[in-house]
């Protein structure tokens, strides 16, 4: 009886890897879907007379719709709370996006405008990971 214990208490440690590592997945997925519609974008603004004034409206979308894609594939690949997993998903991306900010020379701050991308990230994950879930 205890030996089935451990195995059942070992097969959800492993369980939780595996989504950790799936949620991983996910938010990396929607970072390097970010990074290539944002480099489309700016080779766009380059060619274009396009105004300033629309570039933070477009990056903002471009996030929007990175962190529901990336929730959505998390979502796919996973039998139950989808949209707890897209959230995290969405909370991953914005750690991941403020690491690479760090790294390339920005600088990092627990303010409003981080709280607020946090906030953001975590409703559209959910929403996208709900979507991902139902639709598998």
């Amino acid at each position: 009886m205890r030996k089935a214990r451990r195995a059942a208490a070992k097969q959800e440690e492993l369980s939780l890897v595996q989504t950790v590592l799936l949620i991983s997945k996910g938010s990396v997925f929607a970072v390097i879907i970010t990074l290539f519609f944002i480099i489309l974008f700016a080779l766009i603004m380059q060619i274009s007379s396009l105004s300033e004034t629309i570039i933070r409206p477009v990056v903002q979308v471009i996030r929007i719709l990175s962190i529901a894609a990336g929730a959505a594939y998390v979502a796919g690949k996973s039998t139950s709370r989808g949209w707890l997993k897209g959230a995290a998903t969405g909370i991953c991306y914005v750690i991941l996006v403020s690491i690479i900010s760090i790294a390339s020379g920005g600088h990092f701050a627990i303010d409003y405008i981080l709280l607020s991308d946090m906030l953001m990230a975590t409703v559209v994950g959910a929403a996208g990971g709900a979507i991902g879930i139902n639709i598998r």
